[in-house]
């Protein structure tokens, strides 16, 4: 009997390719897919269903299954670092039990507030340079259609204020990408020290124009013994650049940059070796406590025309939040006495 029950179970759940339990009446969970167990641990073997996704309608809808062959699907959200929205279906199984099918609704809901918020970010950003761009356009093509000295004066503005356009574009499809799979986090197992290398060798020629020097410090002597982190280098990449970018932007000229890697600790300073910590430090004007719970909004701005005379969209730390939570990571600045540490921690990959 068993044995034709966890038959039944395995094609049904096969079939369906979703988390799936099986429940008894009393809805303790009877048989479970990888994917169920991946979602809510191995513990929720024998356990009560309820007290994993605990929703006030979910002994109505079990009890609706069992005594009135009734289907009712439940809408769920899972509260992670990256919450993520569920639908639970209860189905008719036997009489005896019920099966249940968690659907993972996050990316189909992500991607509809995303397109939306995209619509009404590019409307409201983009009003501006193509307000200034038309006026330019107007002048150049009337009054000053042959005036030489218009032409050179209006023509770089023009160029910059297109420019400016082309980065909040990119900026925010780069944006509405990592926000779209922020519920899936990475598998892959990278080398921090590589890709921190590879910023700074990029970003090595801007630091020199600031007269700038960029040093690494690390508690592992080389980069084959620091510890991998479970990412996506590309992503990565992207939160390293963003961020020794802004230092060289906004630094001190001919100051000092230093990048860190250490294991990862936590507020009260315990050091956590499941983690690995890279802090990005640099002397420069001190940012005030007000703005630094602000600075990854989306196009905040604590100095606006500053921002935009050095090419900054607003995004880019907006970008590295949304990123760091994709890899299970976490985002601190701290700001002081003329010198401002942003550090990142991710988790090491087993």
């Amino acid at each position: 009997m068993m044995e034709e029950l966890v038959a039944r179970f395995n094609n049904l759940a096969r079939l369906i390719d979703q988390p799936s339990v099986l429940v008894d009446q009393r809805g303790t969970v009877i048989l479970a897919n990888q994917g169920a167990f991946e979602l809510l641990g191995q513990h929720i073997a024998g356990q009560s269903f309820e007290g994993f996704i605990r929703h006030p309608d979910f002994v109505s809808a079990l009890h609706m299954a069992l005594t009135q062959d009734q289907q009712t699907d439940l809408a769920y959200t899972r509260m992670e670092q990256v919450p993520r929205q569920f639908e639970i279906r209860l189905a008719p199984f036997d009489g005896k039990h019920v099966f249940i099918v968690l659907i993972d609704k996050t990316l189909e809901q992500s991607v509809e507030r995303i397109q939306s918020e995209f619509v009404a970010n590019v409307s409201h950003e983009l009003r501006s340079p193509l307000t200034s761009l038309s006026g330019f356009i107007e002048t150049l093509m009337g009054p000053a259609a042959d005036d030489k000295q218009a032409h050179e004066k209006f023509l770089p503005i023009m160029q910059s204020e297109a420019m400016r356009m082309q980065r909040l574009i990119d900026g925010l499809l780069s944006l509405s990408r990592v926000e779209a799979e922020a519920h899936r986090p990475p598998s892959d197992a990278v080398n921090l020290r590589a890709i921190v290398d590879e910023v700074v060798a990029t970003k090595s020629h801007m630091a020199e124009g600031r007269h700038m020097r960029i040093s690494i410090t690390s508690e592992w002597e080389t980069a084959a013994q620091t510890p991998l982190v479970r990412g996506d280098s590309d992503e990565l990449l992207e939160v390293f650049h963003n961020l020794l970018e802004n230092a060289v932007k906004y630094g001190d000229e001919g100051g000092d940059i230093v990048l860190a890697l250490s294991p990862g600790r936590d507020l009260a300073g315990a050091t956590h070796d499941d983690r690995i910590r890279v802090q990005v430090m640099n002397s420069g004007p001190t940012i005030p406590p007000q703005h630094i719970s602000r600075l990854t909004e989306r196009f905040y701005r604590i100095d606006e025309g500053r921002s935009r005379s050095m090419g900054g969209s607003g995004l880019g730390l907006a970008i590295v939040k949304h990123i760091l939570n994709r890899h299970r990571g976490r985002l601190r600045i701290t700001s002081e006495n003329q010198q401002t540490c942003v550090s990142v921690t991710l988790p090491i990959a087993k």
